[in-house]
């Protein structure tokens, strides 16, 4: 029998999440069109999930992704920790309910409970050292520019580090498969990780930027205020951005 055309195989991928804090489209449009207008071509056709955790069950769910996909994201489906009769009417209305990683529905794992005795098994023989697995690092070289980024302008530093010796201005867009160095101020986009590398950070001189980007996992402006205006560097810590002094 020839091989089927298909395959089902599971995967994790990285979505955005849209936190909802109120179900009143009016304040939702305003947000979402302050939101977009940092970053339109970042946001442009992106995955979001729209969580509804902090809001009553009364959602207009429709209404809800008519509005998410006028903004021109990609709607996924609805998440967040609510009632199994919540979920199951999110699914009658024919949208997908995404449950989390960590969410009480996915922890299938089973605890065997059962006294029955266990052959006991000979000691493993100590592994030798030099035997051991050593994972394999990601080594990039550096792709280096030299002066100012300009507003418009975009600079892709594909399977490579990219260094800025200089300023990324507002309206530019700084891209590298792995680390990103700003030797000047950053004001513009800087999106580092670009194919999935979780280990990049993000260094800059001087942190006032739009949006920073890692992996997928992103921040706008004012997530940044803690270092604002200073000698930054942004790294993940699981699936948080964090952002630390530089000096």
């Amino acid at each position: 029998m020839a091989d089927a055309s298909i395959e089902f195989k599971g995967s994790s991928f990285t979505l955005s999440v849209l936190h909802l804090k109120t179900t009143t489209l009016a304040d939702l449009r305003e947000d979402l069109i302050k939101k977009v207008a940092q970053a339109p071509d970042f946001f442009y056709l992106v995955p979001i999930v729209v969580d509804i955790e902090r809001v009553d069950s009364s959602i207009d769910y429709q209404s809800v992704k008519l509005l998410v996909e006028e903004f021109k994201f990609t709607f996924v489906g609805f998440t967040g920790s609510v009632a199994k009769e919540q979920k199951k009417l999110i699914r009658e209305l024919g949208f997908s309910f995404v449950n989390s990683a960590n969410s009480p529905a996915n922890n299938t794992a089973k605890v065997d409970t059962s006294t029955k005795p266990v052959a006991a098994k000979p000691l493993a023989e100590p592994k030798n050292k030099q035997a051991e697995f050593v994972p394999k690092l990601e080594l990039y070289t550096d792709k280096i520019h030299r002066g100012q980024i300009r507003s418009g302008q975009q600079i892709y530093a594909k399977g490579q580090n990219l260094v800025v010796i200089g300023s990324v201005s507002a309206g530019a867009e700084v891209i590298a498969d792995g680390n990103i160095h700003v030797y000047g101020s950053l004001r513009g986009r800087a999106i580092a990780g670009a194919k999935g590398h979780h280990q990049a950070q993000i260094y800059c001189q001087n942190l006032e930027a739009e949006l920073v980007s890692i992996n997928g996992n992103y921040w706008l402006s004012e997530s940044m205020e803690q270092h604002w205006s200073s000698p930054a560097y942004i790294h993940l810590s699981d699936t948080e951005l964090v952002s630390s002094k530089l000096i």
